[in-house]
């Protein structure tokens, strides 16, 4: 097939934010052709008609869009290797998951038949998707059956402010498109390690206010009220909203629940007795992921239920050891008390508190356990033995190792234990190959719009992307049917 003259790169899932601040940005200093199929929280009838330009579509066209029966034969279709379950899609949905099992299957066809209808319409050369919600899945879905090569960004934590791109919906599928790049990053990378290990360096992370102090909580009545003027101003569209939003964004009851059960569990969390520095004796780490997040309901979706992986864990390590089970720092609201017992039933586990000291555990620590996620990369920087549930990029350090069969998995913590640590230059010429997907780029973090050095580092990267399809297409990788793409 002859080269194509122009990539046209469409993106799905989209905020009208977003495409203002970056994707525009990105097309007119890079000179790209984007088109956008927005997010489907959005119907044309939320845009002023005069204000919609050609290149953005909707999955919904208005609030009243009906769902289709379900079709299970058409679904069962988009399977294949590399494309999550239909059941999985619906589950790692933290919104769709909540629906009746008929409502949720009756929207993934919806989303299917609307996907295929606007990828023949838009003739995208590559589709720019997301790790979030049951949309991006079935773009993924739908991408690899029309033979339309997707790509997902992927943001790095250590260090901050770098982005690359995924081709599929697990991490470890990082593209490097230079694979040259790696030599000449270990000069960088060594100073990074270097940063890290001495605390200057650390992946960014919101905490949040304990809700246990009466300041705290009067300086939230004023956004809390905005918060609830939006609610009654989305009542009507409750039935629109189901499928994207949680349930507490249009129903005043519901947000008044979660707000009483938040403050509740931070107030009971008090009173537990959760360890707050690095134990005397031997210990295993494991941090709990905060819930739903795309990092373990998406990309690690056969291990989303962390209380059957801290059992796995402590059904495998030997009585020498404790194993210190923490809760994420920006989720300890989310667990009552009777939670928190239930996790810690299994023998020789204990909870640490979310407030302690992530890093010290994990220096202090024999072996570290994670599914996805920072602490998996904290680990393997500092050397400790890591053993990973996911399908991680980490697992190209020298230290880490994959769970296999679970059967397996006592034979492998003993391995582990016994393991000799990697000598430092390993670690760092790991860290380089780790860094050579990512471009410099933004924070993972919308709040504030990218400035133009940031948005530099986006053209770098999405003109490495092109000239990767390029290539593709002049060799005949499955690129080849991007500018005619086949029905589903």
């Amino acid at each position: 097939m002859k080269q194509l003259d122009k990539l046209h790169l469409v993106t799905e899932g989209m905020s009208a934010w977003l495409i203002e601040h970056l994707w525009n940005r990105l097309a007119t200093k890079g000179g790209f052709e984007f088109s956008h199929i927005v997010h489907p929280s959005y119907a044309r009838a939320s845009w002023a008609e005069d204000q919609i330009p050609e290149n953005i579509h909707f999955l919904r066209e208005y609030y009243d869009t009906q769902m289709p029966p379900a079709d299970r034969l058409f679904l069962a279709s988009l399977e294949r290797e590399g494309v999550p379950t239909i059941h999985n899609m619906i589950m790692s949905d933290r919104h769709v998951s909540k629906l009746p099992y008929g409502d949720a299957l009756g929207y993934a066809t919806f989303l299917a038949r609307r996907l295929s209808d606007l990828f023949l319409e838009a003739k995208p050369s590559v589709i720019i998707g997301g790790f979030d919600g049951l949309h991006g899945s079935m773009a993924l879905a739908v991408a690899r059956k029309m033979g339309i090569p997707w790509y997902a960004l992927l943001f790095s934590v250590i260090p901050s402010g770098r982005a690359a791109l995924c081709a599929s919906l697990s991490p470890a599928s990082v593209v490097v498109f230079d694979e040259l790049r790696e030599t000449t990053l270990r000069g960088e990378a060594e100073r990074h390690l270097s940063t890290f290990e001495t605390r200057a360096l650390h992946a960014p992370a919101y905490i949040p206010p304990k809700l246990d102090s009466p300041t705290v909580l009067l300086k939230q009545v004023p956004s809390q009220m905005r918060a609830l003027r939006r609610v009654l101003l989305r009542r009507k569209l409750r039935n629109f909203l189901k499928y994207t939003d949680y349930a507490n964004s249009y129903s005043v009851s519901a947000q008044f629940k979660e707000a009483f059960r938040l403050r509740k569990n931070m107030w009971r969390l008090r009173g537990c007795s959760l360890i707050e520095t690095p134990i005397e004796g031997r210990y295993a780490f494991f941090g709990l992921h905060t819930q739903p997040e795309s990092s373990i309901d998406v990309l690690a979706h056969f291990y989303s239920n962390q209380l059957r992986v801290i059992e796995l864990m402590a059904r495998s390590l030997p009585p020498t050891h404790t194993l210190l089970v923490k809760l994420h720092k920006s989720d300890g609201a989310n667990y009552s008390r009777e939670q928190l017992a239930n996790l810690a039933r299994f023998p020789g586990v204990e909870l640490v508190s979310p407030y302690a000291d992530s890093f010290e555990l994990i220096r202090g620590a024999d072996l570290v356990f994670t599914i996805q996620g920072t602490i998996g990369l904290e680990a393997a920087l500092l050397g400790k033995p890591l053993i990973l549930f996911g399908d991680s990029p980490v697992k190209i350090f020298p230290s880490a190792s994959s769970i296999g069969k679970a059967i397996d998995l006592p034979e492998l913590v003993r391995g582990k234990l016994a393991e000799i640590p990697p000598d430092r230059s390993q670690i760092v010429e790991a860290f380089a190959c780790f860094l050579a997907p990512y471009y410099s780029a933004s924070l993972n973090e919308w709040s504030i719009p990218p400035s133009d050095a940031e948005i530099d580092g986006y053209v770098k990267l999405f003109s490495a992307l092109e000239n990767h399809v390029r290539e593709g297409c002049e060799v005949g990788c499955n690129s080849v049917n991007a500018s005619n793409p086949q029905p589903v």
